[in-house]
């Protein structure tokens, strides 16, 4: 498994100290890929009146906690959403302590054998949730599976840092472990999938097959039906070709957008 294949990311972390202490435990486990979904609160003023702005500082000061681990965090890519965090991954999986409908719970031993598989045809991503509240349900929508460190049920709650360490640790330890033959068809790219069910919500709300107050309750439902068919790149290509003509047919893509093109 090549190292740059894996891809940690931090959902809008909170603590400048953390991002830095998830840099240096990658670090020492080999991963060099981070990438950071920006919180709302980064395009404020900097919280200590240096820097620029609030990113400029947070970033400063988590090059204390970093050490040597610098060159992870100075190349770590800062993004405005979870989208933009999974493109070009062929599979993600969330952290939570919750169990998701679903979707597979692996055990981050689990994890660190299906991160060693799914590696070999094209980036995974691991994602980890804020310190205050993890990933919610619709932040949960686009990682194929789940992974749930077992903590004490005296005292279950852990720090991001800590986390990241013990997912990371588990991420190297896959890297020994003996592995089914490879698929022989790429698997579907997360950008090609998110461009079928954009059009797909579409569709189906114009034909008044979802429900306008919560759409998303059974999109999610078709959501996990793909995804446990693990469709190949070139199937879902046809997916979002299909959806595209139907909006095309049905004249409901976006005037002079993609859907109309």
């Amino acid at each position: 498994m090549d190292r740059d294949d894996v891809i940690f990311v931090l959902h809008r972390p909170s603590s400048a100290e953390n991002i830095g202490a998830v840099a240096r435990v990658l670090a020492n486990f080999g991963i060099s890929r981070m990438r950071v979904v920006a919180p709302p609160s980064w395009s404020g003023v900097p919280r200590t009146g240096r820097g620029a702005n609030a990113k400029e500082d947070v970033f400063r000061r988590a090059r204390q906690t970093a050490r040597r681990a610098r060159n992870v965090l100075d190349a770590a890519e800062v993004v405005p959403d979870l989208v933009t965090a999974l493109a070009g991954t062929v599979w993600a999986c969330g952290t939570t302590s919750r169990n998701v409908e679903g979707r597979p719970r692996l055990t981050p031993r689990e994890l660190g054998v299906e991160v060693a598989g799914r590696a070999r045809s094209g980036p995974v991503a691991v994602v980890l949730g804020e310190e205050r509240r993890g990933l919610s349900d619709a932040e949960l929508i686009p990682c194929a599976a789940v992974c749930s460190i077992p903590t004490g049920e005296a005292y279950d709650s852990m720090n991001l840092a800590q986390a990241a360490a013990v997912l990371a640790y588990e991420v190297a330890l896959g890297r020994g472990a003996a592995l089914p033959a490879l698929p022989d068809a790429e698997p579907a790219r997360h950008e090609t999938v998110e461009a079928f069910w954009a059009r797909a919500r579409g569709l189906l709300a114009g034909v008044g097959y979802l429900n306008p107050q919560n759409p998303d309750a059974i999109l999610s439902e078709w959501r996990r039906l793909l995804a446990r068919a693990e469709p190949t790149q070139r199937e879902a290509e046809l997916l979002a070709a299909a959806a595209k003509s139907l909006e095309r047919k049905l004249g409901t893509g976006p005037a002079g957008g993609e859907g109309n093109r």
